[in-house]
């Protein structure tokens, strides 16, 4: 994790950009507050969060043990409070700031394995938009929040996958437009465009109807039974 970590700094740093770096258990929610510290006072408030930890089991509820559902619980979601409540108070004593809550579209659409892991994904939605409204409610109108809900990316994480109707995506073009939603302050980004256009019909049809649309033309659960991934709880 920390050549991870520090792989990207060097990058980063031979781009030219002043880089800081910190390791940190993010499901520990007093190591969290502790190293928020460091971070304010080594370099001052933090005026963008990207809340974007999470890890994957990819088994069915009965094949869960309750350690592993603990922790992508504590991973996934959990550490979005810790963390924004770690930075939230600076940015609304400046009325300025930005929160990015990373889901998935396994948070807009309940998927086979994944009990656990879309569970929380709906819950980091859940989290964005209910914070949303509290912000606005109180004037905190440039305190922004963006939801990033992309499908598979490339990286591993979901490797042994087998998307039937559309390909994974790849890491830079989910970047790149991440990149793109914070700086126009849009509220909601759903990785591809096709997405957005599928996830209403959830709503709108029978629920036995998207079901069978799902299993049978998608595909859905089976694109999860080849899954892999990097090992036992695979992070992303």
């Amino acid at each position: 994790m920390f050549t991870a970590l520090k792989g990207t700094a060097d990058e980063l740093q031979a781009e030219g950009f002043y880089c800081h770096t910190y390791l940190v258990d993010i499901a520990d929610r007093e190591q969290v507050y502790e190293v928020a510290k460091k971070v304010k006072q080594e370099v001052g408030d933090v005026n963008i969060l990207i809340n974007n930890a999470g890890i994957v089991a990819c088994r069915t509820l009965w094949d869960l043990t309750d350690k592993a559902i603990e922790s992508t619980y504590a991973v996934n979601i959990l550490s979005h409070y810790w963390t924004t409540r770690a930075f939230l108070p600076e940015m609304m004593n400046t009325n300025k700031g930005h929160i990015v809550t990373v889901g998935s579209v396994a948070g807009l659409i309940g998927t086979y394995g994944c009990t656990d892991y879309s569970a929380t994904k709906f819950a980091c939605a859940g989290f964005h938009e209910a914070l949303y409204t509290e912000l606005k409610t109180h004037g905190f109108d440039n305190i922004h929040l963006t939801l990033v809900c992309p499908y598979y990316i490339n990286t591993g994480m979901f490797a042994g996958c087998k998307p039937r109707l559309l390909p994974m995506l790849e890491p830079k073009h989910v970047a790149d437009s991440m990149v793109k939603s914070i700086l126009k302050n849009e509220v909601n980004c759903t990785l591809p465009d096709s997405v957005r256009v599928f996830v209403p019909f959830k709503y709108l049809l029978p629920a036995k109807m998207c079901w069978e649309g799902m299993c049978r033309l998608m595909k859905g659960p089976q694109t999860m039974m080849g899954f892999r991934g990097r090992g036992k709880a695979t992070a992303g």
